[in-house]
């Protein structure tokens, strides 16, 4: 094995614990050091491949592969409110991730929010993948195309992600009352957009 290779391996097995460690016991409570240990290797290692915590997590984060919404929302053989109305009842009793791995996401976004230059990076990652979904979606980011109120398709993939996690967050707050039906009419809601019903 080659040094290059020998380096790549660590950096995953960093990532691979990283991931489940954070996953598992919460970003503020997963020190550094236990990462270190789990991937066998010295904290020291870990500076040789990530400037921070909030690094590591950044790049567990991008090295995570990304849900693909677009093939389940582009099939327009149906209308696009039918469409959204199926994938909000999907998302709510598929129930994707689950209450540990939303709890990381939040501790990460409130860590986020006072580390400019994670936030920085973050931001643009996301902002990146919001403009390829919409483009995929076969709108220019930029054009409104077929959205009503001036709403350009990348705005309307940034409302819908809104919606997505603030609702997987009101479901586990209040699941009596988010239920699959609210999922539903909010994603329906959100087809009101698009002029061409």
């Amino acid at each position: 094995m080659t040094r290059a290779e020998s380096k790549e391996r660590t950096r995953q097995r960093l990532l691979a614990e990283a991931q489940r460690l954070f996953r598992e016991r919460g970003y503020a409570a997963t020190s550094l050091e236990q990462i270190a240990e789990a991937a066998e290797v010295t904290k020291g290692a870990i500076y040789g491949h990530f400037a921070s915590k909030e690094d590591l997590m950044l790049s567990a984060l991008e090295a995570a592969p990304a849900p693909d919404y677009s093939a389940t929302l582009n099939d327009e053989s149906q209308p696009l409110r039918e469409r959204l109305a199926q994938f909000g009842r999907a998302v709510a009793a598929d129930e994707p991730g689950d209450t540990e791995e939303l709890a990381m996401y939040l501790e990460f976004f409130a860590a986020l929010l006072r580390a400019p230059d994670a936030l920085r990076r973050y931001s643009s990652g996301r902002e990146r993948r919001l403009r390829q979904l919409a483009d995929t979606d076969g709108g220019d980011s930029g054009d409104s195309g077929a959205l009503t109120a001036g709403v350009t398709p990348v705005q309307a993939w940034a409302i819908g992600q809104a919606m997505l996690v603030g609702l997987q967050i009101e479901k586990r707050l209040s699941p009596r009352l988010v239920t699959p039906e609210v999922f539903e009419r909010a994603f329906s809601l959100l087809a009101g957009l698009d002029q061409e019903q």
